[in-house]
């Protein structure tokens, strides 16, 4: 039985073997349609893409890309600075993008690195991120490690922490210093890794007892006056509350800000706790008491990551998840 040819997949598909180069080497401008399309029509027809051959056509360069999902976010600042470091350290550049949470603009750029003969590209991906369409690119022989955002498990390689166990740590510190009203504020609600926070959040309070009141949780994005705004309507509402855990630190600085404006103060009458422990946390007065994630070891393990998969080593996927650790300060006292 002869194999199909680009030729046949191209008239099974009624387009140009043009487009299924295109979709094939992830190249131009193809609806998701149309891609969908070739992709099924290969699978059918059983055709072979060439990889070693368009390999050689089309040589990978020691560029590497980044898409993250807030490049205001500190966390991500932090953690772009031990990606990049390392990548310094290994002769490689790196070529920085801000999704700011558009699927559409990071299927853009890694359609532009790869037209620039990329080497790799290290991902936080935005929410709703097309599984398909990374999964496309990765069997084209472009590697992807995803950062931060968990998705897709045993498909690509993960670098990142154990939220659920963070908020565990963060939970019972402040149960064991007397707190019952534990109210929680942050994330999108459509958050993988929120959930996986709420979940370890939700797990501490049943283990000790004491009721889940979800008009305790409270969403906001990632910015102090967000933060600030939840807080303030959150305490308006239930000023039994007596600490409140914030999703991120960024988050928590709102919230501390929001204590304050009740003329309240942090770490006496409401407990204050973050989670990532950028350096501003320490800094803040009272100093905050948050959750550490080792931002700049999760980059540069991405980096390692990524250079062995450019390298060509096909070892198993990984998933390096780092422990969290809590990191006690003055605003829980």
């Amino acid at each position: 039985m002869t194999k199909a040819t680009i030729s046949d997949v191209a008239k099974y598909c009624d387009v140009s073997t043009a487009t299924i180069s295109m979709v094939l080497n992830n190249k131009g401008r193809i609806s998701t349609t149309t891609r969908e399309r070739v992709i099924e029509a290969v699978k059918t027809l059983g055709y072979v893409y060439n990889q070693a051959a368009a390999n050689l056509r089309q040589k990978r360069s020691n560029l590497v890309g980044l898409v993250t999902p807030d490049i205001t976010n500190p966390f991500y600042s932090e953690m772009i600075a031990g990606l990049s470091h390392y990548l310094e350290e290994q002769d490689s550049l790196l070529f920085l993008a801000n999704a700011e949470e558009s699927v559409q603009r990071q299927e853009k750029f890694i359609d532009s690195l790869l037209s620039q003969n990329a080497g790799g590209v290290v991902i936080c991906p935005a929410m709703e991120t097309n599984l398909d369409y990374l999964k496309t690119v990765q069997s084209r022989g472009f590697p992807i490690v995803l950062a931060v955002r968990p998705i897709g498990e045993e498909e690509f390689d993960f670098v990142g922490t154990h939220n659920f166990m963070g908020l565990q740590l963060a939970t019972e510190h402040l149960i064991k210093k007397g707190h019952r009203y534990i109210a929680f504020i942050g994330g999108s609600e459509v958050s993988k890794t929120r959930s996986h926070r709420l979940g370890g959040y939700m797990s501490k309070l049943m283990e000790h007892g004491i009721p889940f009141n979800e008009k305790y949780i409270r969403s906001c994005s990632a910015s102090r006056s967000e933060g600030a705004k939840a807080a303030h309507s959150l305490l308006e509402q239930h000023p039994e509350i007596t600490a409140i855990i914030g999703y991120q630190d960024i988050v928590a600085f709102g919230v501390m800000r929001a204590v304050k404006s009740f003329g309240k103060s942090v770490g006496k009458d409401i407990a204050v706790v973050g989670f990532d422990d950028i350096a501003e946390a320490a800094d803040t007065i009272p100093a905050l008491t948050t959750v550490s994630v080792s931002a700049r070891e999760i980059g540069r393990t991405a980096g390692e990551l990524i250079l062995s998969r450019m390298n060509g080593h096909n070892q198993p996927i990984k998933s390096i998840v780092f422990p969290p650790k809590l990191v006690i300060r003055d605003s829980c006292s």
